[in-house]
Order: C-alpha cells, then structure tokens, then sequence
C-alpha cells in the first residue's frame, strides 16, 4: 500500500519480479489482477511491474468525485515516487490509456515511455461511444442480472466475436466508476500525446469502443517516436482476449527503451 494523507488517498500496488519499473494501471472498474498474465511475462523478461488498484479498486481509497486527470497523474506518481529511480514505463488498458498519458503529460519527471492499449478517449467528441456499447456497460457488472444477458453485455461492449467474455464476470469494482468522470474535466489538449517519451500503441481491431482509426492517427501525430501495433481477434478488453500478443509486443517495445 501506498499513502498519501496530504491528498486522503491510498493506493494498493501488487509487485512482481526485479528490473526496470513498468506501472500497469486497468480498465474503468476493473483492477491489477487484469495484469496477472502481463506480469508473469514481465518478470520472466527482467522487469519489476507494479500494478495499480485505482481509487476504490481492491484496497485503494480515496475520493472519486470530482477528479480531474491531473489527480489521476499524481496517484500515478506517487507510485512511482516510492519505487527504484521514481521513474517508470507506464502502461494502461482502456481507460488506463488516458490516465497513463496524462501523467507522461502532467508529471514528465517519472515517465521513461508510454503505451496503451488501445488509443482513444482524447477525441469522443468526434468519435463518441456508440450507444450501444454505453448501455451495454452497466450490465457488464450488475450481478443481480441473468449471466446470460451479462455474457451479452460484455460481447457488445469488450469482447470479440468469438471470443469467451466470462472471464471478466469477475473483477470489477463499481465503487471505483466515478473516476472516469475526469475526462470530461480535463482538456484533451493537455494530455492527450502523452508527453514527449517513447509510446506504443496497440490497437485492437474489433474495438466497439476505440475504431482503429483514432489508433492509426495518433501514431501518425506523434511522429517518429510512436510505435503501432494492430492486434486482430480482439477487442476493447483486449488483456485477456490476446495475452501472448501483448506481452510479446509490449516487452519487445520495453527492450527497446530501457
């Protein structure tokens, strides 16, 4: 556990294996457990992962209301402040993508790359959530449904065709939901390249959530120090659906910036 009294919060860190530092923060309401295969990939590659509960995930705590992603950068930093050198290669999945940008942006000092899985939430203004997929969410979790119509729910929203969603019947906090609210109060414009440090970006092409579109024109505004992957047979939940695509990409991508 890390605790920060002077902001009132306390952040649960689950740490595997020794190396270089990479920070894994998770999906809106999921927690670090959706890492557990990425972390053994880690370790077994030389790297120490450090992954996060988010605010009211797991045994973290803190308020959720009325964040803004700065706050979210400095939850992120104060991990990484406790840690080695207090730097890190952050890593985040889905909703993690942009908490994990904006500290690169916010708090430049501990970032030594980026990536994210997939690319999206800077630009839902052009490219929204289809709404479907946003009424899809809410039964994702409510375990006072039939599994039949969360199973549903989930291929709508994260899996792939094809894919099995019932993984992910588990795993989710919805105390922690208000943290998502800190898109809508941060400007895009002041996160969203993610610094100026290494990035990689995987993209999931069966996404209902971030078109591959949004993957493919970021990596072309960040230039020379973007590296894109496009994964098939996946979608937005993409950790479990494609885990040895990930961490093949993903600590290839860490060899290279270490």
């Amino acid at each position: 556990m890390i605790d920060d009294p002077a902001r009132d919060v306390r952040i649960e860190v689950l740490v595997q294996g020794s190396g270089p530092d990479v920070l894994l923060v998770p999906s809106a309401m999921r927690g670090a457990a959706d890492f557990a295969q990425l972390q053994d990939g880690l370790e077994k590659a030389g790297f120490r992962s450090l992954a996060i509960n988010p605010r009211r995930a797991g045994r973290s705590t803190g308020d959720v209301d009325g964040l803004t992603l700065q706050d979210l950068a400095d939850d992120v930093a104060l991990v990484v402040s406790r840690f080695g050198d207090r730097t890190a290669h952050l890593v985040g999945h889905a909703l993690g993508n942009i908490v994990v940008r904006a500290a690169a942006s916010f708090r430049p000092e501990i970032a030594r790359s980026v990536t994210v899985m997939p690319c999206g939430g800077h630009n839902l203004g052009s490219h929204p959530v289809p709404e479907e997929v946003i009424a899809a969410m809410p039964r994702c979790h409510d375990e006072s449904l039939p599994e039949e119509e969360r199973l549903a729910a989930l291929r709508t929203a994260f899996f792939a065709p094809g894919n099995d969603p019932r993984v992910w019947l588990e795993g989710w906090w919805p105390e922690s939901a208000g943290i998502a609210g800190a898109i809508g109060r941060t400007d895009p414009e002041l996160w969203w390249r993610g610094g100026d440090v290494p990035i990689l970006i995987v993209q999931p092409l069966n996404d209902a959530m971030a078109h591959r579109d949004t993957g493919r024109a970021a990596a072309e505004a960040f230039g020379d120090r973007a590296s894109y992957v496009e994964v098939d047979d996946c979608g937005h939940a993409i950790l479990p659906e494609q885990p040895e695509t990930i961490a093949r990409e993903v600590i290839a991508f860490l060899r290279a910036n270490s």
